[in-house]
């Protein structure tokens, strides 16, 4: 029986490394999530012919099937390892994986009361893009996004591990980012050698481009486009000078060493990071404080464990 209405409550996530078969197995629960989106977009060309008005035939690609994950860092591992892979970009770059997303009665308390009402699964799924926030308000989170072109709603695999009794997190915040010296003294050129970092964010987008070869509809591959741009916003709390002149007859900014350690996880984006704008904001007659935000990049330099 259908429920009557779909809460958090009554949906699970699951990831598995069958990501090359079709075949609905078994996956493994994620736990965190805060929210699920999926989308999926059918693409049609159209061709028409001299001598009508008429379509002569809508043909249709192969769909786009693009699934979008939030989540809260817990101590478990990150999403993004688990359908990317531990290390660098170019190590992990050709990783699949397999997405269920289970619904089940709404006469649960947990989902693992009973088996899942209807479900979806997505194969062959690659990490298309990626970001990791470390607020002073709230949690650190995680968000990504995974793209392919194979989604069915049939009757749900099984997700091992979904709670059948209430679980409880180790929710990470402010304080379990502990390497702040480390990155105040890597940065101290540019937002001072003590400052006060009130947010850290950094974003990866891998472009995923498809390969089609003749004889089959279903792409190839995916491949990462490079240079894959790698970013990091670093907030702090204007507390006097910016730090960072701009003269127009020399240059000004220098590469920069950024690796975070949060939340039992290390977010390394090595030595070429350069500084490419800053924003001062903030300090209104609203009565908030003034925050500095820098704002660094490099290419292909993201390793994640």
């Amino acid at each position: 029986m259908a429920a009557t209405r779909v809460y958090w409550a009554i949906e699970a996530l699951g990831v598995n490394s069958n990501g090359g078969s079709d075949a609905v197995g078994a996956a493994d629960f994620v736990s965190g999530v805060q929210s699920v989106g999926i989308t999926t977009t059918f693409n049609l060309e159209q061709v028409f012919q001299l001598g009508q008005l008429s379509l002569y035939q809508d043909v249709e690609e192969v769909p786009d099937i693009e699934v979008t994950v939030e989540r809260v860092m817990d101590g478990q591992n990150l999403l993004y390892t688990r359908t990317f892979g531990v290390g660098t970009i170019s190590a992990n770059q050709n990783a699949r994986t397999g997405i269920y997303f289970n619904v089940y009665a709404d006469t649960n308390d947990e989902v693992g009361d009973g088996n899942p009402d209807a479900g979806v699964y997505c194969s062959g799924m690659y990490l298309s893009s990626a970001s990791f926030s470390f607020p002073t308000d709230g949690n650190l989170s995680e968000s990504i996004t995974l793209v392919g072109n194979h989604a069915v709603w049939s009757g749900a695999g099984q997700i091992n591990g979904a709670p059948s009794t209430p679980q409880s997190g180790s929710v990470k915040r402010r304080q379990d980012v502990t390497n702040i010296s480390t990155i105040q003294s890597n940065l101290a050129s540019d937002i001072g050698a003590s400052a006060k970092i009130t947010n850290l964010t950094v974003s990866v987008d891998f472009g995923r481009e498809q390969i089609n070869i003749l004889g089959q509809k279903l792409p190839y591959a995916r491949y990462v486009t490079y240079p894959v741009e790698v970013t990091c916003e670093v907030e702090v709390l204007a507390t006097g000078s910016a730090n960072v002149t701009a003269y127009p007859e020399q240059d000004n900014v220098a590469a920069r060493t950024i690796s975070i350690a949060a939340g039992g996880h290390t977010f390394d984006l090595g030595a070429a990071n350069k500084l490419t704008t800053y924003t001062w904001g903030g300090g209104s007659t609203g009565g908030e404080n003034a925050t500095i935000t820098y704002s660094y990049r490099n290419f292909n330099d993201l390793s994640v464990s």
